[in-house]
Parts: C-alpha cells; sequence; structure tokens
C-alpha cells in the first residue's frame, strides 16, 4: 500500500498517543496540548502519514471556525519523508473543509521547508535554539556573561519555584507585559498583551508549568514551559526591571535545565526569535543552544476581494471593542 496522508479529529486522544510515541520529545504534539486548544475553542485534528497501516510521521492541527472565516494552523510542522503526498493532503483537506486561512508555524520543529502554496501572503524566517540535556557537561558553552549572571543570581540568593496556580498565571502575564514595553523602547518587534486565558488553560490541562526565579517572596523572573514526555519548551517569558541586576533570567533558564535533566528530558527547547528580535537571540544563544533555522507562512485560500472584505470585517470589529473598553 502506498504512503497516504490520514486525517482525523482527535476524538479520545488515541491518535496523540501515537503521535507522542513517534514524537516524544515535541509538547506540541500531546494530548494535553490538544485539549488545552479544544477549550480555547479550536478543533484538534491529527495529520498523520501512513504506509501499510503505520504511522511513518505526522502532526497536530487546529481548526477554528469563525463568521466568515474558517483557519487552519499546523503549529509544528514536521520532518516529512513524502512532502507532496502530505501537502495534496493538506490541501485537499482545505478545498474540502472550505478553510480560508492555512498558517503553518514551526515551533519544536526540525529543519524543514514550506512549500510555495497559492495564497500565501507573508513568510518569515526564524530561529529556535535548543539545549542538548543528554550531553556530558550541559554548560559547557555557556557565554562568558551568562556565567557571570548566574553566578550573581546564586550569590543573591534566589530561589527556583514551579507553579501551575492562578496567581503564578498573573505573576507571568505581568511581567511579560513588562518585557514587552522594556524591548518595545530598544526598538524591537513585540506582540500584545499577554492572553491570560490562554495561559491559564495551558497550565490547567498539564500541557504547561510555570518555574519561577524568586527573591524574597518576589517574583523576579518567570517562564512558562510546555512539557512531553522527552521535551520541554521555552513558551514565554517576563522579567521584573529588578531582576536584570539580579541575574534573575540567565539563573532561571539553567535551573529549569537542570531540573529538567535529572528528570532524564532529552531536550529543552529555548523557543523561537528572528532579526527583528537581536538581543533575544543573543541570550538564547548565550547559553551554548544549537540553532535550528526555520520559517513560518501564512496563506489566505479566497480572492483578494474577499480578503480584503474580511479584513475589513474584523478592522470594524476590533474598532468597536476598544470603544466598549
Amino acid at each position: 500500500m502506498a504512503t497516504e496522508l490520514f486525517i482525523t479529529p482527535t476524538g479520545d486522544g488515541e491518535q496523540l498517543v501515537d503521535l507522542t510515541s513517534v514524537y516524544p520529545t515535541n509538547p506540541f504534539y500531546t494530548r494535553r496540548y490538544a485539549e488545552t486548544q479544544r477549550t480555547l475553542g479550536l478543533s484538534p485534528l491529527a495529520f498523520l502519514l501512513r504506509d501499510n497501516g503505520q504511522i511513518k510521521s505526522g502532526c497536530t492541527a487546529f481548526m477554528r471556525k469563525g463568521r466568515l472565516t474558517r483557519s487552519l494552523e499546523i503549529a509544528s510542522l514536521p520532518a516529512l519523508d513524502h512532502r507532496d503526498v502530505f501537502w495534496e493532503g493538506v490541501t485537499r483537506f482545505c478545498h474540502k473543509q472550505r478553510i480560508t486561512h492555512l498558517k503553518v508555524s514551526t515551533f519544536a520543529s526540525p529543519a524543514s521547508q514550506i512549500p510555495l502554496l497559492k495564497g500565501e501572503t507573508h513568510r518569515r524566517k526564524r530561529s529556535e535554539f535548543l539545549i542538548d540535556l543528554q550531553k556530558p557537561d550541559v554548560w559547557h558553552d555557556l557565554s562568558k556573561n551568562h556565567a557571570r549572571n548566574i553566578k550573581r543570581g546564586r550569590k543573591n540568593g534566589l530561589e527556583m519555584t514551579r507553579f501551575n496556580n492562578s496567581e503564578a498565571c498573573r505573576s507571568h502575564a505581568q511581567l511579560i507585559g513588562a518585557s514587552m514595553t522594556r524591548r518595545g523602547k530598544r526598538g524591537e518587534a513585540v506582540t500584545d498583551a499577554a492572553p491570560v486565558d490562554a495561559l491559564g488553560a495551558l497550565v490547567d490541562s498539564g500541557a504547561g508549568e510555570f518555574f519561577q526565579a524568586v527573591l524574597d517572596g518576589t517574583v523576579l523572573s518567570s517562564v512558562l514551559v510546555l512539557l512531553a514526555k522527552k521535551g520541554a519548551y521555552y513558551h514565554s517569558a517576563g522579567n521584573h526591571p529588578k531582576g536584570m541586576a539580579q541575574g534573575a533570567s540567565h539563573f532561571l533558564i539553567q535551573e529549569i535545565g537542570n531540573y529538567l535533566r535529572e528528570r532524564s528530558f532529552e531536550v529543552f527547547n529555548l523557543g523561537g526569535s528572528d532579526q527583528a528580535n537581536p538581543g533575544l537571540s543573543r541570550f538564547k544563544a548565550g547559553f551554548g543552544a544549537a540553532v535550528v533555522d526555520l520559517e513560518e507562512a501564512d496563506f489566505f485560500l479566497i480572492s483578494r476581494f474577499r480578503l480584503n472584505l474580511v479584513r475589513f470585517y474584523h478592522r470594524l470589529v476590533n474598532r468597536y471593542r476598544s470603544l466598549r473598553g
């Protein structure tokens, strides 16, 4: 039997169990992550390349139905031995389900290419930074600056704590806001305010956990880490202004890595960055992480007229929401 793409709702999670056995280090393929997206209004799907009934590769995807649009996101693109089969199947599915917006992301992905599909509107190069926790000396390649900051943090009495409650979620979101403000003032590209509901859902489902650096009861640095059986992913982070002088963020990353290594995790992925955020790239590379070059792309599978109509509608909705406060 030839290789085929099999697409199914995740249902009770059976297909995700199969995927996590194939990709034990990828938190975006876990059942808990899929259940998180379901609680946020998305429909989880499994895209599986099968040969003689055996899963060779695959990924999860998440579909959302709106008033005028239907979106499909592949959060973590896998390595593909049969790229044509995969993308032909994705294209057919989008047509059959009347998908208007396809987003292909590469969180925790291996180096891979996204093809030039019809309707592309955006493509961005990005990189991720991986720490191999199986190396005998994980921190051998720390930069001198990082080593100094970690030493300072330990000397000042910083401690790492782990939380999965609403209070930790609020403090994490507040610290993200503070970090975005500082980076924006430096001229770096920043995102909007942290989505507290989404952060809370990831922790409530068990897909992620907050790790925080604390000094005298004050949280100086916070990282939300997504967890798989053998891998962890740095989802988001924020830092208190006072934490910069204490070496809090550097200290916390190393402590998380040590914690994961003690529990036989294989990979700690420090997440991504791009050319618009050079400071963030230097920070992550400074831990001696291996760099994986990736990209992401957006495709609108509708006419230009309809696309402009959808954009106009969303501008009106956003304007209405801002006026309501």
